[in-house]
C-alpha cells in the first residue's frame, strides 16, 4: 500500500478540516500555507521533489529542522513557531485516526512541545485618546464617514479583524434593539449589542454607498467596491493614528492596529463595571481566564482597590496608611 503523502494531505483538506471540523476559511488558509512550507523543506532536506515524498520523509526528526529552520532562517518568532506546529499537529492527528498505519510516526510528531514564550502586556488606548483619533475623520467625506462607521463599530463591539471584514449589511439590526451578528473563532455565531451613535454613523456610510441597510452586500468595502480585507483594515487604522498623532504624541509610543481595539473595548467595559462574564459574552472569548487577563493591566484598578480597603483600617494620625507613605509599594505596581 502507496505511502505517499499526497493523498492524506488531500484529504485533510478536502475533508477533514471542511467537513468534520468545518473551520473557517482562515484557518484552513493558516494550515494550507504551513504544510506548503514543510513539504518544501522536506523535499529540499530528502533531496526529492515533493510528489515523491512519502509519510516517512516527514518524521519527527524533519519536523524538529523544520521547526528550528523556521526560527533560525526564516526568523519566525516563537508565536508564529508554535503556530505552525500547532497546524502539523491536527494533520498528523487526522493521520493518526484514519490511517492507523501510521500510528506509531504520528504519535512521535505529536509528541514535539511547543515552546513556551512571555505573553506580552496587551496594550490598549486610553478614553481620551479614543476621543481625539474619531475628532480628527472628517466624515464629510465618503472615505471619512466610512472609516467613522468602521472604528466605532470596531470599538463598540471589540470584534477581530476577520470578523468586522466579514460582516455583510443584513448581519447589522438597524431597529432596536440595535445588535450585530458576528461569526467568530471556531464559527461560533455571537450577537452584539450597538450604541445608537454606532447605528447612526453605518446609516451615513450606507446612504453614501446608495445601498439598503437589508442588502447582502459586504458591510465595509475599499475604494474598488469589493470586500474590504483584514490588510485594508490595518491599513486604514495606522493612517489614521498617523493623523490624529500629530497633535496627540502618545498615540505613537506604541504599535496601535485591530486588535489594539479589541483591547481598548474589553478595558473600557471593564472599568465601566461591566461583569467579566459579560466582557466574556461580548468579546466571543471562550475561556473566562483570557477575559480575566485584562484586570491584571489595569493598574488604576489595583490603586483603587488599595483606596477602598484604606476605609476598612483605623484612620493614622499622619502620614496616611503605609502603602501611600511606602514608595516602594508603588514601584513595585508600575513593574506589575
Amino acid at each position: 500500500m502507496s505511502n505517499n503523502v499526497a493523498s492524506p494531505v488531500r484529504k485533510f483538506f478536502e475533508h477533514y478540516l471542511t467537513v468534520e471540523k468545518g473551520l473557517s476559511s482562515h484557518t484552513i488558509l493558516a494550515y494550507r500555507d504551513t504544510l506548503k512550507l514543510l513539504l518544501r523543506f522536506a523535499a529540499d532536506h530528502h533531496r526529492k521533489s515533493c510528489v515523491e515524498l512519502t509519510v516517512d520523509d516527514i518524521s519527527a526528526e524533519t519536523v524538529r529542522l523544520f521547526l528550528i529552520h523556521l526560527e533560525k532562517t526564516r526568523g519566525n518568532g516563537v508565536r508564529t513557531r508554535n503556530a505552525r506546529l500547532a497546524a502539523i499537529h491536527c494533520f498528523f492527528r487526522y493521520l493518526a485516526y484514519w490511517e492507523p498505519r501510521f500510528l506509531t510516526a504520528s504519535q512521535e510528531v505529536l509528541g514535539i512541545p511547543f515552546k513556551r514564550h512571555a505573553h506580552p502586556v496587551m496594550g490598549y488606548l486610553n478614553r481620551e485618546e479614543v476621543v481625539h483619533l474619531f475628532n480628527h475623520i472628517d466624515t464629510g467625506t465618503s472615505q471619512g464617514k466610512r472609516d467613522e462607521a468602521i472604528l466605532r463599530l470596531i470599538y463598540n463591539t471589540g470584534a477581530r479583524a476577520h470578523e468586522l471584514v466579514g460582516l455583510d449589511i443584513n448581519h447589522v439590526r438597524f431597529s432596536r434593539p440595535y445588535l450585530v451578528h458576528i461569526l467568530g473563532k471556531g464559527r461560533k455565531e455571537r450577537t452584539c449589542p450597538l450604541w445608537p451613535e454606532t447605528v447612526d454613523s453605518l446609516k451615513k456610510y450606507l446612504e453614501e454607498r446608495r445601498v439598503r441597510t437589508y442588502d447582502r452586500f459586504p458591510l465595509f468595502v475599499n475604494a474598488k467596491g469589493q470586500r474590504l480585507s483584514r490588510f485594508g483594515l490595518r491599513y486604514l487604522i495606522t493612517r489614521r493614528v498617523t493623523i490624529a498623532a500629530k497633535t496627540s504624541p502618545t498615540l505613537l509610543t506604541r504599535k496601535i492596529g485591530p486588535h489594539t481595539f479589541r483591547h481598548t473595548t474589553a478595558m473600557h467595559l471593564l472599568q465601566s463595571g461591566v461583569d467579566l462574564n459579560m466582557i466574556r459574552s461580548w468579546l466571543g472569548h471562550s475561556s473566562i481566564e483570557t477575559t480575566n487577563g485584562y484586570v491584571e493591566i489595569d493598574l488604576e484598578m489595583k490603586r483603587k482597590t488599595l483606596q477602598s480597603c484604606e476605609n476598612l483600617l483605623p484612620k493614622m494620625k499622619k502620614g496616611g496608611p503605609s502603602w501611600q507613605r511606602d514608595q516602594g509599594i508603588l514601584d513595585w505596581l508600575v513593574r506589575l
